[in-house]
């Protein structure tokens, strides 16, 4: 693996971990994955607990997590880095405990940042993520581009999987880029939008198989549990609730308030994390590495 690569994964890490910060990405992909569905509620789940959570969300549009909620979304990154709010401006408070930080942004913008803008920012988001028990991280699929996306600086990568083939080719697909091009060797899987756990588990070993047949037997994948198929939770999304306030005695409810269960017990990262100022570097030098990619398919295009 590239030297820059590997001081970019330390970077990214500490950018979305601080010490006293747990940091989770759910990275899903096609198949109806339903991953930002679930980052909602596992936020409202870790609420519940009295843990204070925050969602970075790297979509925009109009099915990214504030959307989902029937939020208005004032500053965004870009206001930020153009200096016309703070971090703190953009943040969005939730009614079920939980707050959302918009983080999309094109990568021209972060790109240009210069060395001080750069140590301003990694002050704003150390700060801004004091108090933060945990981040949960609503990420882009990886793509095809080598540029990853936040995936890369989670503490844990949970790869949400749903009974459609094509879930379960970009899962792989994740796995891959983050074990071959980022030395990452642990991931855990959560499977979504199923009728029982037999079948959790045989879409698991599925993708268990797959990994352990082309990328090595050095990997290591734990399934989390799963979360049923239920109408009731797309319901909730279409009213701009979570399904434990609208529907707290649901399937879905109890499975993703046990899912919660389950990560407060997880054992704390062994990594040791650098000053928030390498994460910042590291998400500029992310930024200009794909800003030079797309240079050429622009002009090509123009």
């Amino acid at each position: 693996m590239p030297k820059r690569w590997q001081d970019q994964a330390a970077g990214l890490r500490q950018l979305v971990s601080p010490t006293h910060c747990r940091s989770i990405s759910l990275c899903g992909g096609r198949g109806d994955s339903g991953t930002t569905s679930l980052v909602i509620n596992l936020a409202a789940a870790l609420a519940e607990r009295q843990r204070q959570v925050m969602i970075l969300d790297e979509f925009s549009g109009n099915q990214n997590v504030t959307s989902r909620l029937h939020l208005s979304q004032g500053f965004t990154l870009e206001h930020v880095l153009r200096h016309e709010a703070t971090l703190a401006d953009s943040l969005i408070e939730s009614v079920y405990g939980f707050q959302i930080l918009p983080i999309a942004s094109k990568p021209q913008i972060i790109a240009h940042l210069n060395e001080a803008e750069q140590q301003w920012l990694a002050a704003e988001f150390e700060a801004l993520t004091e108090y933060v028990d945990y981040l949960l991280l609503d990420t882009r699929p990886m793509g095809s581009s080598g540029v990853p996306s936040l995936s890369l600086a989670a503490d844990d990568v949970v790869v949400v999987l749903s009974n459609r083939a094509e879930s379960l080719t970009d899962a792989y697909a994740t796995i891959k880029q983050l074990a071959q091009d980022y030395a990452r060797r642990d991931f855990r899987v959560l499977v979504n939008r199923v009728e029982s756990l037999t079948e959790a588990m045989a879409l698991f070993e599925r993708l268990r198989s797959v990994c352990q047949q082309f990328l090595g037997a050095g990997l290591t994948l734990k399934l989390i549990g799963y979360v049923p198929e239920d109408a009731k939770l797309n319901r909730a999304t279409r009213l701009g609730k979570t399904v434990l306030d609208a529907f707290p005695d649901t399937e879905a409810s109890m499975a993703l308030r046990q899912l919660a269960d389950v990560i407060l017990r997880w054992i704390p990262p062994k990594i040791a994390h650098d000053s928030a100022g390498h994460f910042v570097h590291r998400l500029v030098e992310s930024s200009r590495l794909l800003h030079e990619q797309l240079s050429p398919k622009r002009a090509q295009h123009g």
